[in-house]
């Protein structure tokens, strides 16, 4: 037996047989000892438990895509009524926005039914 090897050149030939002495000592004085580690495990519990909820889980909630069914229209009026209303949403996001050459683009779009335009004509 050496008794000059350092720490470290102990620990790399330790063995499964070493470790299973290590585990079987552990045991025995947690089988002895186990009213008296019960304030320490209590704290240990603890504090692991402090510890998960400062530090944030890296579990991500994945919600599935929703892709709205869109109908098809079944004629040209229909076409065009639905561009028109999207048209009247766009135009009446810009009006609320403030945007003013928005506004002018999408007054470009349908100058006939623009108020801007038909306020020009009537006066």
């Amino acid at each position: 037996m050496n008794y000059t090897e350092t720490f470290g050149e102990f620990a790399n030939r330790v063995t499964a047989t070493d470790l299973a002495l290590y585990a079987g000592a552990g045991l025995v004085v947690w089988v002895l000892f186990k009213e008296r580690l019960s304030p320490v495990q209590k704290f240990i519990t603890d504090l692991v438990n402090r510890a998960k909820t400062v530090v944030p889980s890296k579990v991500v909630d994945i919600k599935p895509v929703v892709i709205p069914q869109v109908s098809t229209p079944t004629n040209k009026e229909d076409i065009f009524f639905k561009l028109v209303v999207s048209w009247k949403q766009t135009r009446d996001l810009a009006v609320e926005s403030g945007c003013v050459e928005a506004v002018k683009v999408a007054d470009q779009m349908f100058p006939y039914l623009s108020p801007n335009v038909c306020g020009k004509e009537q006066a």
